[in-house]
């Protein structure tokens, strides 16, 4: 099937339009945007940006077609700095395979760029095709994250997760509680930790297990539970839309090891990677709680808990990247949280900005969260839990809803907001994305729309690219859902 042609623009903004030379990854000066057809049975992809002696787009192409896409996914980039290779995989989750159209399939794909000055040489090609014990069928609402190692994969027709590992493709299932609770939500963050949620919103009867990095449950419990990353928002009341449990709250730690004391982390290793920050909300989205779990030299256990708000309605939470301090053994993170319900009327859109501070001696953990910027953003919101949209990179945020023709791009230092689109005639935001190199892609106009925009906006915060179709990124831990 031929790519979806594409009208697009690149404005990089430099003389003769030859960037500078790229950074020390080969490929951290490209990125690849993807579009899917209206059924979603097809998915194109186009690789552009820029290299010392270029600046443009130098592969595209397509794949399927699929029975019904729900979920996709990058791996993590492997580079052959003597072939001038990198190479990814990426990770398409059909829903409606088989003659039924039930079954879940995960395809995977090799993707090989072969880098050059001036060019860049794509590539991708099937390598696995692997049927999943877990039910599909149009309207499921599908889940995908990842960590270095395994995918994660479920979907709320099925009351079992799949783990599935990278290396070898081996498939262990999770989950199937007594009596069957089904899949509502994975989330992972960015040292390897993975939450799956069973129950869906509202539900009296919910649980979560937390896998660490090496595949082993860290902890269950009850109750729906979610992790955040630092480029792609967990947005609450769409699919991720997680709750407190009716029931009190109980948690059972399985570290698997005697008198449940963890492995020490590797000498290198941040001073908190072994801890990871769930939270969960309240029915109404409008108080945010959150436990630091985990382990630490001496101990597993969870060391601190708290709450956030309360908030007109929380729609979007991200974390901010990490930032260590050896001398006074602190780990120092921002946590962004959208309440697009604010004010008398609910409809203001209102960022708030919490610095979360871990202070790590031997075995414990002593964690404060403290309020430190609230800021008030040129954007219509609602109670329509679909309508925000939030990702980032090292340097910015982005954020928009579907009630309003721009975004806003927000410095994470300076805390200054520039708007971004405003075209003529108006398109609302429709999604914003991020990759692990600090690309964004800001999506105008729904996907069943008759007219869409998009724009890319590079690490350094200037448009490099924009054009017609929406468009999407894909990160590494947390994948792009195309559920109905």
């Amino acid at each position: 099937m031929a790519t979806t042609l594409i009208c697009a623009s690149l404005s990089y903004g430099q003389e003769g339009g030859v960037p500078a030379a790229p950074a020390a990854v080969i490929d951290a000066t490209l990125y690849t945007r993807y579009n899917t057809d209206i059924a979603h049975t097809t998915v194109n992809w186009n690789v552009c940006g820029s290299l010392p002696g270029s600046s443009g787009c130098y592969g595209s192409g397509s794949l399927g077609p699929f029975g019904q896409i729900g979920a996709l996914l990058e791996g993590e980039p492997k580079t052959d700095p003597i072939a001038n290779t990198v190479t990814r995989a990426i990770y398409v989750l059909d829903y409606k395979s088989g003659p039924n159209q039930n079954e879940v399939v995960l395809y995977v794909y090799t993707k090989v760029d072969t880098i050059t000055t001036d060019s860049d040489t794509v590539t991708v090609t099937l390598s696995r095709t692997i049927s999943l014990p877990l039910i599909g069928d149009f309207p499921a609402q599908t889940s995908m994250a990842a960590n270095k190692r395994f995918l994660f994969i479920g979907t709320d027709l099925s009351p079992n997760a799949v783990q599935i590992d990278k290396r070898n493709f081996t498939v262990t299932e999770i989950g199937n509680f007594s009596p069957p609770i089904n899949v509502f939500a994975i989330t992972a963050d960015q040292y390897g930790y993975v939450a799956l949620s069973f129950g869906s919103f509202g539900s009296p009867d919910t649980a979560f297990i937390v896998v660490s990095p090496n595949g082993s449950a860290a902890e269950d419990g009850d109750g729906s539970q979610f992790l955040l990353n630092t480029q792609q928002a967990i947005k609450v009341g769409n699919h991720a839309g997680i709750t407190n449990p009716l029931q009190a709250l109980r948690t059972r730690f399985r570290h698997n090891q005697q008198a449940h004391v963890p492995a020490a982390p590797a000498p290198d290793a941040p001073i908190d990677s072994t801890l990871y920050t769930r939270y969960n909300m309240d029915l109404p989205h409008t108080t945010v709680n959150w436990n630091v779990c985990g382990s630490l030299a001496g101990s597993s256990d969870c060391y601190a808990s708290g709450s956030l708000g309360p908030f007109g309605r929380v729609a979007a939470l991200l974390q901010g990247e990490p930032k260590t301090d050896p001398n006074a053994h602190t780990v120092t993170r921002a946590i962004y949280i959208l309440d697009t319900a604010a004010g008398t009327d609910q409809s203001g859109v209102v960022l708030y900005v919490y610095t979360k501070v871990d202070t790590i001696i031997g075995d414990t953990d002593t964690v404060t969260i403290t309020l430190s910027q609230t800021l008030s953003l040129s954007l219509v919101g609602g109670t329509n839990p679909h309508s925000a949209q939030m990702a980032a990179n090292k340097r910015f945020l982005f954020i928009g809803t579907d009630q309003s023709p721009t975004a806003v791009q927000i410095d994470k230092r300076t805390f200054s907001i520039t708007n971004l689109g405003g075209f003529t005639p108006p398109i609302n935001v429709f999604g914003i994305f991020g990759n692990a190199y600090g690309d964004v892609t800001l999506t105008f106009g729904s996907f069943r729309s008759s007219r869409n925009e998009f724009i890319v906006v590079g690490p350094t915060g200037s448009t490099v690219e924009n054009g017609d179709v929406s468009q999407f990124m894909l990160n590494t831990v947390n994948a792009v859902l195309l559920n109905p």
